[in-house]
């Protein structure tokens, strides 16, 4: 059989991938009509991440506006009881009267102590010493201070004296917020015991009826 022999043709082979090749995703988008590579975003790109951000802001503001009231009404009521607290406590572990003093006109409080200033038992009122005084929070103040006559103290000082017992008179504290009536908050001082607790509202003491004799 006679033998015929065909030009060689040069088959040009490429072991390397062109430069711009990054994988599929990268071939699948260079061979996409009219594709634009580019590395940063659009304007509407960036417009709605900023609206979308400003609504968070929002609403994360109205949320804490909402519990910004509870929460210093709350802090204040605290501060306050634990004040009280502090001069029973202090009235039963050195035996003598201790009181807080509520300057209802600057909205602050304190505790005098039965000493002076050298540090023996006073002989006057005068010369008791008192503790720094203590300012409520902004937007709560003390709304009045009824006594167990029936008297409501909504001007000048009031004091809660304690005994070296530890006990003292039924008083109802009237701590109001500025956010409104909602907020209002009680803080009972008991007779008997001088312990004293919080509650939700305006408490006032119950009328006393034929069944409680």
């Amino acid at each position: 059989m006679e033998r015929t022999d065909l030009p060689a043709v040069k088959v040009k082979t490429r072991t390397s991938l062109p430069r711009n090749f990054r994988g599929r995703g990268s071939l699948k988008l260079a061979l996409r009509p009219g594709h634009r590579n580019s590395a940063g975003f659009t304007l509407i790109e960036i417009s709605v991440v900023v609206l979308i951000i400003a609504l968070m802001v929002t609403t994360a503001t109205v949320r804490l506006d909402t519990y910004l009231p509870t929460s210093r009404g709350e802090a204040a009521a605290r501060d306050i009881l634990g004040t009280l607290d502090l001069a029973r406590i202090s009235a039963i572990a050195y035996g003598r009267e201790y009181s807080v003093e509520f300057d209802l006109d600057e909205q602050q409080f304190r505790i005098l102590t039965p000493l002076d200033e050298e540090g023996r038992l006073a002989r006057t009122p005068e010369d008791r010493v008192a503790l720094q005084w203590k300012i409520l929070p902004s937007g709560v103040h003390i709304g009045g201070i009824l006594k167990n006559t029936g008297q409501l103290v909504e001007a000048g000082t009031f004091q809660v004296r304690y005994s070296a017992l530890g006990a003292s008179d039924n008083f109802y504290i009237y701590l109001e917020n500025d956010a409104g009536e909602g907020y209002t908050l009680t803080l009972r001082v008991v007779a008997l015991t001088g312990h004293s607790k919080v509650s939700q509202g305006r408490e006032t003491p119950a009328p006393v009826g034929d069944d409680d004799f």
